[in-house]
């Protein structure tokens, strides 16, 4: 048996502990009772193997972490209590030669005294911190407080008829109370007075908000417009003004509008780690991710005639294994977020259905899935807003490499040229020796394309395969370790040895959670129809069953926040408010043809079936202009047959008082030109049917035409 740092394990009689630490070297493991606020003690891993083989003890699919949280739905109050929490545990480690030490009660104890004197807090508070962190899975947000429980969260005092807040010194003016009106009124100001590079004042601001909004234009004698102000008494207050621009204000908005963005990337933003390469811990301590355009022409996956250029090869490597542990294979833009996203996903979870979807069954050739301690990569895709809730969340460095210096991250780059180097002699549509100008009748390579981008994954995903079990790094600086234990210069061997003898650790999270924190956000709308996202339609059991749909018909659509794949739209992602985790969403079985399909993918096909309704629509409107001639022909020959029959000696209630006996007497004809051969029926019959005096009543009628038809035959 296998352990993780943050695995669960059940007992049969309901106690849950938690795995916080996994000495590799030794037989100790860690681990922290779920329940109470005893510190974390040391188990014998033969002990917890052979709980497991008598089923004492069971592994527990875990559902414990603290709370899945966007960052940006955080208070402040929240951010400070945990960003104060995470700085007292840093410094509690930070007195540690190791992190076992944590462990033992004589180092911990002496590391804790410190902080007590250094922060000025009681022993409870740090241990409460400490314990927190080993249940929470060892992420910065463990440290969050339980604000979430409390009640009256957000909820704003009940507006009355009189003024909340404190009342003004003059009993003649009491003021106004700040509705959802006045409140848009702020924010409006705000937005076209101070969050700009004029940089006014707070007070300018307010004072040309009030000009705005509370002042009536009136025309003086000398033809002059002037504003005037309101009833005083109806004009909020500069204070409240204040009081709301705090609540409202988002100091990065803040400094980058009336600053520049620049400024604030370069003396405000959170530093993220460095450029420093410290892979000796073991594997899953430093991993190297980069971005290149693959040198391979790809076809449409909806229409093969149709060429699409070159997919965005990224990459994510093992620093101390060269190990290839994910990747994304997209028309991504270069730099794209969405890119590097996908192959650090694919780096932390499971394999075997990502390479079932291109057709490959794996079972342990390539079996990574766990979180790093530190990425490294270049200023582009993972430098910037959206990277800060996946690393604060899932507690992970991210270090960036200087600006223009490949060669501080070597190992990537020498990955890909091995890739290219792979495939390059068996596919087609492959540049040769980059952007050269072509000779004379040479063939453009892009019209040798071949192959869409799930062929060209399929075969990436074979050479990673290959290359993790099989490839010999000749350069590999081997140890007298690895040597004395027989250990090839092979990725997988290296990595396994890493995992018994290193100090590296592999650290799990839900794979939701994972989700959550690097799949891109965006808003989806309820509707009657479904929950619409990118023009497609979704829903589960869940929403059926809790009425979703009806209620958007009856009230109105309403907005979602959604995460989602941009590899596969099969499946979109919302917050499930009842367990606090991830809720799947399916696309609809009517728009099955968008199934396991790629932004772009699905975009070709909307676009294909544009072009295809346009020419049907102009064939369509040319076809309307002769069914409109054809029409009005037999409505003109009708016409010209009405008024030559027209009788003008009878009355218009005759004619009308008749309509109900004529009606049975023409479906009595209509039923005999039916049944006669050719369908038709000659004068003398017609004139006999029609002849009402002829004839008493139906009866008649019918004996008079079966005599006629005996005499025709």
């Amino acid at each position: 048996m296998k352990f993780s740092e943050n695995m669960l394990l059940q007992y049969k009689d309901g106690k849950v502990i938690r795995i916080a630490f996994n000495n590799r070297l030794s037989s100790i493991v860690y681990v922290v009772d779920m329940e109470g606020d005893r510190w974390a003690y040391s188990m014998e891993r033969e002990t917890l193997i052979s709980l497991f083989e008598i089923s004492e003890i069971s592994r527990l699919t875990d559902n414990y972490f603290h709370r899945h949280v966007d960052e940006e739905e955080l208070t402040n109050a929240e951010k400070l209590r945990r960003d104060h929490a995470w700085e007292v545990v840093n410094y509690v480690f930070d007195q540690l030669e190791s992190e076992e030490q944590i462990f033992i009660t004589k180092y911990r104890n002496q590391a804790i005294k410190n902080a007590v004197v250094h922060f000025q807090i009681n022993y409870r508070t740090v241990k409460k911190y400490l314990i927190a962190i080993w249940r929470n899975g060892k992420t910065r947000n463990s440290l969050l407080p339980s604000f979430n429980r409390c009640g009256g969260k957000g909820q704003e005092k009940k507006m009355g008829e009189r003024k909340r807040g404190r009342p003004r010194s003059s009993e003649n003016e009491q003021g106004v109370n700040i509705d959802e009106k006045i409140k848009k009124y702020f924010q409006i100001g705000l937005n076209r007075y101070y969050y700009n590079d004029k940089q006014n004042s707070l007070k300018t601001a307010y004072e040309l908000t009030i000009r705005d909004f509370f002042t009536v234009k009136k025309k003086e004698q000398n033809g002059d417009i002037v504003s005037i102000l309101k009833d005083s008494s109806k004009i909020p207050s500069y204070h409240q003004f204040l009081y709301w621009y705090k609540k409202f204000n988002n100091p990065k908005k803040e400094i980058s509008k009336r600053n520049g963005s620049r400024v604030y990337h370069q003396k405000y933003r959170g530093i993220i780690g460095n450029s420093t390469q410290d892979a000796g811990l073991g594997p899953a301590t430093l991993w190297q991710t980069d971005s290149t355009p693959l040198d391979i022409h790809c076809v449409s996956s909806i229409n093969r005639s149709i060429l699409v250029g070159k997919p965005l090869l990224h990459i994510v490597i093992d620093v101390y294994s060269r190990k290839i542990v994910g990747f994304s294979l997209s028309f991504e833009s270069l730099n794209s977020y969405s890119g590097a996203m996908m192959a650090l996903l694919n780096s932390m979870i499971s394999k075997k259905e990502f390479c079932k979807r291109y057709g490959i069954e794996i079972e342990d050739e390539w079996d990574v899935a766990c979180i790093p301690q530190k990425v490294f990569t270049d200023r582009g895709e993972l430098n910037g807003k959206q990277i800060e809730s996946a690393i604060e969340g899932l507690g992970i460095s991210i270090q960036n490499s200087p600006s223009y210096r490949p060669e501080t991250k070597g190992i990537i780059e020498s990955m890909f040229y091995h890739m290219t180097a792979r495939i390059k002699p068996h596919v087609d549509g492959v540049i040769i020796n980059g952007n050269r100008v072509r000779e004379r009748g040479e063939i453009d390579p892009r019209l040798q394309a071949n192959l869409s981008i799930d062929e060209v994954a399929a075969v990436l995903i074979k050479c990673i395969i290959f290359y993790n079990n099989f490839h010999v790094i000749e350069d590999y600086p081997l140890t007298e370790l690895m040597i004395e234990k027989g250990i090839e210069k092979i990725p997988r061997q290296i990595w396994e040895f890493g995992l018994k003898h290193e100090k590296g650790q592999l650290r799990v999270l839900p794979e939701e959670m994972i989700k959550m924190h690097l799949f891109p956000k965006s808003e989806g709308l309820i509707t009657s129809k479904g929950v619409k996202h990118k023009q497609l339609l979704y829903a589960s059991q869940f929403s059926l069953k809790n009425n979703w749909f009806e209620t958007a018909r009856i009230e109105g659509s309403s907005k979602i926040k959604i995460w989602y794949d941009p590899r596969d739209l099969t499946h979109i992602y919302t917050k499930n408010e009842e367990d606090n985790g991830f809720h799947q969403l399916t696309l609809l079985d009517h728009l099955i043809k968008f199934q396991n399909k790629a932004i772009e993918e699905i975009e070709q096909i909307v676009k294909h079936e544009k072009e295809i309704d346009k020419k049907g629509k102009a064939r369509e409107l040319q076809e309307k202009m002769k069914l409109f001639d054809d029409i009005e022909k037999i409505v003109s020959k009708g016409k010209e047959r009405t008024e030559a029959d027209r009788d003008d000696s009878i009355s218009k209630t005759q004619k009308i008082k008749g309509i109900k006996e004529n009606q049975k007497k023409e479906r009595e004809l209509q039923r005999e030109l039916s049944r006669a051969e050719g369908g038709e029926v000659n004068i003398e019959y017609q004139q006999a049917f029609v002849s009402e005096e002829q004839y008493d009543d139906e009866l008649d009628l019918f004996r008079s035409l079966q005599d006629w038809k005996d005499t025709d035959g």
